[in-house]
């Protein structure tokens, strides 16, 4: 028994290492999805279940602030955006001190709308910025507070967002924290009355 509880852990991360190598390899290998294929996302809806898991993983150790516009909708691919989301709130986990603030966005803008995550961080040096949505790239993980991760989250993010024809965009400040961010088309947004 002592035995398979010491490999529980390992075996953990060897399974989200293998899903998560999987997902990468479907979405690099598979085209865009056709028009016909995607379906409207309620976005605010999903960030709110994201913030939910970020909640187990911070331990009540950070605040999250969630400005999401109710009646936006992205048209997309529900499971695709939901892991790029995901990995996007939980990295602001990861790499934020204890008693930081994450703040989540999902607003119009002039040109379409705007996903964005702000986390009060480490921070990354501009040289690391180009290269972090590349497989297994880590910024520095010892200063990171929370272990775990594959280190495949941000190339993931990246190949849902090309696929959903937007991109990464990194602003950062060492010490201070970063902002992820990705912008949508306006063909790619519709609008509905909240119930």
């Amino acid at each position: 028994r002592e035995l398979l509880r010491k490999l529980e852990p390992p075996t953990l991360r060897m399974r989200a290492l293998v899903d998560d190598l999987l997902l990468l390899s479907r979405l690099e290998a598979n085209p865009p999805p056709d028009s016909g294929d995607l379906t409207p996302v309620d976005l605010a809806a999903v960030i709110r279940s994201c913030v939910s898991e970020a909640r187990v993983l911070s331990e009540g150790r950070h605040r999250f602030d969630v400005d999401a516009d109710r009646s936006l909708r992205l048209l997309g691919m529900e499971s695709e955006i939901l892991s790029a989301v995901l990995n996007l709130i939980t990295n602001a986990v990861r790499y934020s001190p204890d008693g930081g603030r994450i703040t989540i966005g999902w607003q119009r803008t002039g040109a379409g709308a705007r996903f964005s995550v702000t986390d009060e961080g480490i921070g990354i040096a501009p040289e690391h910025i180009a290269r972090v949505t590349e497989r297994f790239y880590r910024v520095d993980l010892a200063k990171a507070r929370v272990r775990g991760g594959t280190g495949l989250g941000l190339a993931i993010v990246k190949h849902v967002l090309k696929r959903h024809r937007s991109q990464l965009r990194v602003e950062s400040e060492l010490g201070r924290g970063s902002t992820f961010y990705c912008d949508f088309p306006e063909a790619l947004l519709t609008t509905v009355t909240p119930a």
